[in-house]
């Protein structure tokens, strides 16, 4: 009966033990991601697929609108050293009152107008 008794604490013994060890090995790592975060990511890698194709577009197009820039320039440039002509056209009218009376004091008013026009063309070089 002894030896039932020692047999019993020992099993015990060795059982308590073993579970100890299991607890000690048994670290669990839990990590909880908000859905709102994962979707968040799904679209950021979803998009940095296309940032080198939109920036390559760019590129084409700024290269193209210093191209047209350019030539603008070069088209203003012509034009200036063209002959500009300029012409001024000065238009004046003029309208006289005259009046005159009579030997019994009645007035008889009478207007005139004259139109004059100046116009100057200036060259430039």
């Amino acid at each position: 009966m002894k030896y039932n008794y020692i047999l019993t604490v020992a099993f015990l013994f060795t059982s308590c033990m073993a579970k100890v060890a299991e607890k000690k090995e048994e670290v669990v790592i839990k990590t909880s991601y908000d859905s709102i975060i994962i979707a968040s990511h799904k679209l950021h890698d979803s998009i940095l697929v296309y940032i080198p194709k939109v920036d390559e577009k760019i590129e084409k197009l700024e290269k193209g609108i210093v191209h047209k820039v350019e030539d603008l320039e070069k088209e203003n440039q012509s034009l200036k050293k063209e002959a500009m002509v300029v012409k001024t056209v000065v238009v004046r009218d003029t309208i006289y009152i005259k009046e005159k009376t009579n030997f019994w004091g009645k007035k008889k008013i009478s207007t005139d107008s004259t139109q004059s026009i100046d116009s100057t063309i200036i060259e430039h070089d």
